[in-house]
């Protein structure tokens, strides 16, 4: 053979062998995973969410919900009027929540448990703010000096100029393995803010003992129901919402948003129990999922789907989870940490002003917090209803208050509380991780190709934090099945400039 025909035998083989791998990348491109999302939260249903976004309209997407849409973001019926029951609280910077509402047309409503506020230690109120600016700052200053202004730049500084980078790392396409290691991407103290109590971090800082144990202690009593020793990252988040303005939250309910982001995602809601996730060792899809229907007797099963990617995005824990797995080459478990207890009693009433000190009504502050942590409540907050303060509202003589606590209260401790009660209800549910100093963040890798969103709430439990670890779980599975490894537990666009003032994703 001549050399023309060496070269061009040679040709025709670059040739195949380049339309080989074009076909190779084609049918990768082609043929996207098949999903299964186990709990629609927004964890889960911005995860099925961000996953169309990467894979299209050929990406085949199961949503199993045992309960309602929007997991702890829901509601209760009161007074013919809808009440958020459960996450209410959305802050100005939680970028993607924020343009999930303006991606959906979502109303954000504001003011958000708003109004004056006081510090309650069980005998006295030994903190209140005015209707005057002017005399709630001399009040502020004469019991806290400058800390209650100070929290703001702390929290500015060790928080938020970090934390915002997230957003950017993961528009980037990066993604992490464990919870550590994503705060370790937003700052490296970030994992050591976990391994140290709020009150010594605060102390450390220059704090007063009598601001931390009053105002500190009174924020993390309301937000997550715990007392000063809880670590100091979920104590800055919590802290983060503590006296902040322009807090909101979405009108007609928090729960519209995951609603929403399912509806957009195109994925199949199924309303079921998953009862057992099964690794599949062989040709063919990786996972079983078996699963039973809410119904009354119809498809009683079990049933059985399988998938190549299974996402776990309700928590893995005690009393909140029971699924099994199965076949895998090392045992799966729940996560030995408890989930905490809050309990959201709403009262149609009015407040008995005297149990509290005071002598006339319009002086009572519109939200209490509490800083006794033997305190058998944690806060007390005039509420309003998700579309807004009704006509109803405003001419009914008693206004709707909802109480945090940590157990259910008793006839006689509501009845401290408040007067001229006139209805009741009372909604008991396992909110977010019992937190404690030391505590493991768990991996958001369980198995290759299962993935677990609720790792992230060991960090911090908020419906931001939720869908950030949705983000990075798309983005894990994106760069697991593509193959595009040099974006996972890398830390290279360290090397590239991050915008941390972005609203627009």
């Amino acid at each position: 053979m001549n050399m023309a025909s060496l070269l061009k035998s040679f040709t025709s083989l670059i040739c195949i062998l380049l339309t080989c791998l074009q076909t190779i990348g084609s049918t990768e491109h082609e043929n996207p995973p098949r999903i299964a999302i186990i709990g629609a939260g927004i964890g889960g249903t911005s995860a099925a969410y961000f996953l169309r976004e990467h894979f299209g309209p050929d990406v085949k997407i199961d949503v199993f919900e045992k309960r309602s849409v929007g997991g702890r973001a829901a509601t209760i019926l009161f007074n013919d009027e809808q009440y958020e029951a459960g996450a209410s609280i959305i802050h100005p910077r939680n970028m993607y929540m924020v343009n999930f509402t303006k991606l959906f047309g979502l109303e954000p409503l504001g003011g958000a448990e708003s109004g004056k506020l006081g510090i309650f230690d069980g005998k006295d109120m030994v903190f209140s703010t005015s209707d005057w600016g002017v005399v709630t700052m001399a009040k502020m200053v004469w019991r806290y000096g400058w800390d209650v202004f100070s929290i703001r730049s702390y929290i500015n500084d060790h928080l938020f100029t970090e934390f915002l980078k997230i957003y950017d790392i993961q528009s980037l396409g990066y993604s992490f393995t464990t919870v550590a290691d994503l705060l370790l991407a937003m700052n490296e103290t970030f994992v050591e803010l976990t391994k140290k109590s709020i009150d010594d971090v605060l102390k450390d800082a220059g704090f007063s003992e009598r601001f931390i144990n009053e105002f500190v202690m009174g924020a993390l009593r309301m937000n997550y129901g715990q007392k000063l020793g809880l670590p100091a990252f979920v104590g800055s988040v919590s802290l983060a919402a503590a006296g902040e303005s322009g807090l909101w939250s979405v009108k007609g309910g928090n729960k519209l948003v995951p609603q929403k982001l399912l509806e957009s995602s195109k994925a199949t809601l199924i309303e079921a129990t998953v009862t057992k996730v099964t690794f599949q060792d062989d040709v063919g899809p990786m996972y079983e999922v078996e699963y039973a229907k809410n119904s009354d007797g119809k498809d009683a099963g079990p049933n059985r789907r399988e998938y190549d990617v299974v996402i776990i995005a309700t928590p893995l824990h005690d009393k909140v989870t029971d699924i099994k797995f199965e076949e895998f080459p090392k045992p799966i478990h729940n996560f030995p940490q408890p989930f905490h207890t809050t309990v959201a009693t709403f009262v149609e009433a009015k407040p008995n002003i005297s149990y509290f000190g005071y002598s006339e009504v319009c002086h009572f502050p519109d939200v209490v917090f509490t800083c006794d942590k033997d305190l058998y409540f944690n806060s007390i907050g005039k509420h309003h209803p998700v579309e807004g303060t009704s006509e109803t509202e405003s001419e009914n003589k008693n206004s709707i208050y909802k109480i945090f606590s940590n157990a259910v209260p008793t006839v006689q401790q509501i009845d401290n509380l408040f007067a001229d009660k006139n209805d009741l209800r009372i909604v008991e549910w396992l909110a977010y991780p019992q937190y404690n100093i030391g505590d493991e963040l768990p991996p958001f890798v369980l198995h290759d190709q299962l993935y677990y969103i609720n790792g992230i709430e060991l960090a911090a439990s908020a419906l931001e934090m939720s869908a950030i670890g949705a983000k990075n779980i798309a983005n894990l599975i994106v760069n697991h099945w593509t193959g595009n490894m040099d974006k996972i537990d890398e830390f290279s666009w360290r090397d590239e400039s991050l915008k941390t003032d972005k609203t627009e994703l």
